[in-house]
């Protein structure tokens, strides 16, 4: 991340920007942040890939000990930073949704978003009342 993208992250507090944030990036990279030969999701991804949540993470706060970890656990555990965790824990629920789409239903055609991830995008906006 700039240090401008480093100081938005750390900015987010509203579900409304922080779910446009997260799904702006996704729409924008074009790719799942996936890591390694197994092709496992990452909050840090090969080529720079972040997924839902480690969008969110800005580089100060980011460690590889995150990785492999669901997002609720890393909360429930204290294994974030204060700082992270009192940013997170506010957006927990919708946070552990954008999780799950980018791990299992997130799919891109030539690098934009299919249809199928579309459809899922507006359902979870109308669940979390986001414009």
């Amino acid at each position: 991340m700039t240090p401008e993208e480093n100081l938005k992250v750390k900015s987010l507090t509203e579900p409304t920007d922080v779910f446009n944030h997260v799904i702006d990036h996704l729409r924008k990279q074009g790719f799942q942040s996936l890591f390694g030969e197994r092709a496992t999701c990452a909050y840090r991804g090969d080529r720079g890939a972040m997924c839902a949540v480690g969008v969110l993470i800005a580089d100060d706060e980011y460690d590889f000990s995150l990785e492999n970890k669901g997002i609720t656990l890393l909360v429930e555990q204290n294994l974030l930073n204060p700082d992270l965790k009192k940013r997170i824990a506010p957006n927990l629920e919708m946070l552990i949704d954008l999780q799950e789409f980018h791990d299992n239903f997130l799919e891109y055609q030539n690098g934009a978003f299919t249809g199928d991830s579309e459809t899922h995008i507006n359902n979870l906006r109308e669940k979390w009342s986001i414009k």
